[in-house]
């Protein structure tokens, strides 16, 4: 028999994970505040004119909670869509990766939101050309690269985020929809004002260097 006392301290017990997941701030789109919505918006109009809308938008949502939390020690990454800084430095810079110039990238991930979408988009159409077009192998390359091709624990991680980023894709696709003024409110910079490329600078620093998970 169920005491009263025992009902008590099981609400007791639960009551804190219930409020949290009541809060999260990252679970649904209904629970944005308006920078996250702002963000989401800013980001599907980036990516509209090369069919990335979306996916960007749902990248966005699922890296950094809608450009709550923008870098992420372990990978290590930055920027509203978590950009990895050894593939920024190596691809978009052509630069030779150092402790120092992650710090450098990963300071301007964060503080631009037109230049992190300008290096997301470009990662996104990278590997739309490689994979020839396949959404699903697109999504999942730019979470693991090439590396969930010769390994099944990365292609089953591969294959969950990919899981993740379409069902965000379906809940963006309705949320839109019954909110078009969001989307006419946050749009990017025109193509002329778009960041450029600058040179990293090759020096030690005293701050906190960002190392690669082995």
């Amino acid at each position: 028999m169920i005491t009263k006392s025992t009902v008590f301290f099981l609400i007791f017990l639960f009551f804190p994970f219930v409020l949290f997941a009541q809060k999260d701030p990252c679970k649904n789109l209904e629970s944005f505040d308006q920078d996250q919505l702002k963000t989401i918006a800013y980001a599907y109009n980036y990516g509209k004119e090369h069919d990335f809308g979306y996916t960007m938008a749902a990248i966005a949502w699922q890296e950094s909670c809608a450009g709550r939390y923008r870098i992420n020690f372990s990978d290590p990454s930055a920027g509203i869509y978590h950009a990895h800084l050894p593939g920024v430095i190596k691809r978009h810079y052509k630069q030779k990766d150092t402790e120092f110039r992650r710090n450098v990238v990963a300071e301007r991930l964060i503080r631009e939101p037109d230049f992190a979408s300008q290096i997301a988009l470009e990662e996104l159409m990278y590997w739309e050309k490689v994979r020839k077009g396949n959404w699903k192998e697109i999504i999942k390359s730019y979470n693991k690269g090439y590396s969930w091709e010769k390994s099944k624990e990365r292609n089953k991680i591969a294959e969950a985020y990919f899981e993740e980023v379409n069902n965000k894709v379906k809940e963006l696709k309705k949320f839109f929809s019954q909110n078009p003024r969001l989307l006419k409110q946050n749009k990017p910079p025109k193509a002329q004002d778009s960041p450029k490329t600058q040179s990293l600078p090759n020096s030690s620093s005293p701050f906190i260097l960002l190392k690669e998970r082995n």
